[in-house]
Order: C-alpha cells, then structure tokens, then sequence
C-alpha cells in the first residue's frame, strides 16, 4: 500500500492522532505555553516512509516503536532524545531501536526513515540466502564515519530526488527500487547484527533461469524485487543468485538493468524531437539522470542523447 499524506494542524489531539498513523503507540504532551504547530510530511510503501516532522513550542513526547526501527535525522531545534532507555546522540543520524523511545523537544524540525522491522529481516535474509534472518540491534549510530556519511548521503538523494518529486515518487518501478537500496543501506550503516535461522540448499537449474529471465524481460517496465523473480522461478533468491552467475555471469537484477537499457535504446531510436532522454529513462526506472547516461555509455559507447538525435 502506498503512503502519501501530508498534514497540519494547530490541535495537539489531531496532531497525536496524525502521528498514530506513522507510530501506532505515540503520545504528545506540550510543555510549553507558546503557540503549538504539528505539520508532517509522510511518503513510502511496504513497510518502509520516510516522514518528515516540524513541531512548534516545546513537547514531551513518548513513542512504543512496535516492531518498527525509525533511522532519524536531525534537522534543527533542540532534541534529546532516549530509545530503550539509552541516551541517543542526535548530532549524528540515529536509531530508534524496536521498543519505548521518549524525547523532548523545542522547534523541532526532524526526518525519519521508518522501516518495518519484518522488511529488513527479508532482505537481510536475502542477501544471506536463508529462508529465515533474526535481527539484534545495537548501538544508536552509524558503524563508522565513512558509513554515516554514506547513510546521509542516500537518505538526502531519496528525500530530495524521489519522496518529494510526484512523477518520480509515483512511478512503481523506481520508488519500489529506490526503497530496497534505502533498507540496504540501513543494514549496512548501522549496528544491526544479523544471524541465520534456516539456510536455502537448493540449486537453479537452467529451466528455472529461464524462467526468471522470461519473468524479468516480460515485467522490466514494473517494479521488481529479487524477491518476486525468485518466486516467479519457484526457487529460493539464494540459488537464483547462484544460477544467475553460473550461467549468466551476471546477478539478477544486473540483468534486469541491461533489459531495461536495451528497452530505452529501442525507445530513443524511435523517438521522435518531441521525446525527452529523462521521460524515457523515468519510465523504464532510472531514476537519476546522470547514473542512466553513465551504465548507458557503458554498455552502447555512446549518450542515450546521441542515439536519441539520430
């Protein structure tokens, strides 16, 4: 189901109920006389939305994080916040782990990443190639400077360049992509220890190959997961994997990405003056311009726009 709402209000009760929508057990108590302002912008799907929140005066604020980890950034005001009981560093992007978290505020202008904690145990379990991930959350912060400044970087790109453009953000193929790298980035960023439960044996054959290359070649234009293509095939994502690269020398969703380059270039011959490069790369879930034209040259030794002009 796909998110998109975007609320204000100078009622503290529709504030709290606006913020239930997001955190089911969320409380908001102002402390402070000055005149209260709760607005917030909220966009994803499938267990994972970015949400922006902007408070007024000052608010004392008790959130149960039910089964949900929210990856928070902070904008300006003041915050302190506590996540389990352990004071948060906010000066840095943070977590708020599974769990009661409480924090006080005073002009608050913050963003949240909010992932469902059953999202990012699939996809932790897909890159492991298990049936089953158990996760166990550590530390508040970022593993390191270098992976903090990756995890900003990707969560800046997402907000500015696809949550808040409506074509990009309505465009099923892209925001269903854009929101698996933004969980990538999550487990990888941060100190979340992932452990096995139950390992996939099992092997592609080359008829199940066939089938996730027919699958992705007659659904490139859709939003895919490698997921969906190892259900399309009947077999686990781990032995997609493996048969991708046996046979193919390539992973499933490198195919996917060249079906989709070579989808566009057909596009761009046939194109007439009136047609945009970006319209097509949009449509065929490339989301930046900029990375399309560079794995286009790549791949055809020339720019989308070159062939486009032909």
């Amino acid at each position: 189901m796909i998110i998109d709402e975007s609320f204000q209000t100078s009622d503290i009760g529709h504030a709290e109920a606006m913020a239930r929508r997001i955190y089911p057990r969320a409380e908001l108590r102002e402390s402070t006389g000055v005149p209260f302002r709760y607005e917030h912008l909220a966009r994803g799907e499938d267990g994972v939305t970015f949400a922006r929140f902007k408070i007024d005066s000052t608010m004392d604020i008790a959130v149960d994080f039910d089964r949900v980890a929210a990856f928070g950034v902070h904008v300006a005001g003041r915050y302190n916040v506590e996540s389990n009981g352990d004071h948060v560093d906010t000066s840095q992007p943070f977590l708020f782990t599974p769990g009661p978290g409480s924090s006080l505020s005073e002009q608050l202008d913050v963003l949240t990443v909010n992932i469902d904690t059953d999202v990012l145990a699939r996809s932790a379990a897909q890159r492991l190639g298990v049936d089953h991930a158990h996760l166990r959350f550590g530390r508040h912060e970022p593993k390191s400077p270098v992976l903090r400044s990756h995890w900003l970087r990707t969560v800046n790109y997402v907000w500015n360049s696809v949550i808040q453009v409506p074509d990009v953000f309505e465009n099923d193929a892209i925001r269903a992509s854009t929101l698996e790298t933004v969980v990538t980035a999550a487990l990888a960023a941060f100190p979340i220890e992932v452990s096995e439960t139950a390992r996939n044996f099992d092997f592609a054959s080359s008829a199940a190959v066939r089938r996730a290359k027919a699958f992705i070649e007659n659904n490139a234009d859709q939003a895919l997961t490698v997921a969906q293509i190892a259900e399309a095939a009947r077999i686990s994502v781990r032995a997609l994997q493996l048969g991708f690269q046996r046979e193919l020398d390539t992973t499933p969703m490198g195919h996917l990405r060249d079906v989709r380059l070579d989808a566009a270039r057909r596009e761009l011959a046939a194109a007439g003056d009136d047609v945009r490069v970006a319209d097509i790369a949009r449509r065929w879930a490339f989301a930046n311009l900029g990375r399309f034209a560079a794995q286009y040259r790549t791949r055809f030794g020339e720019n989308p726009g070159d062939t486009l002009r032909r």
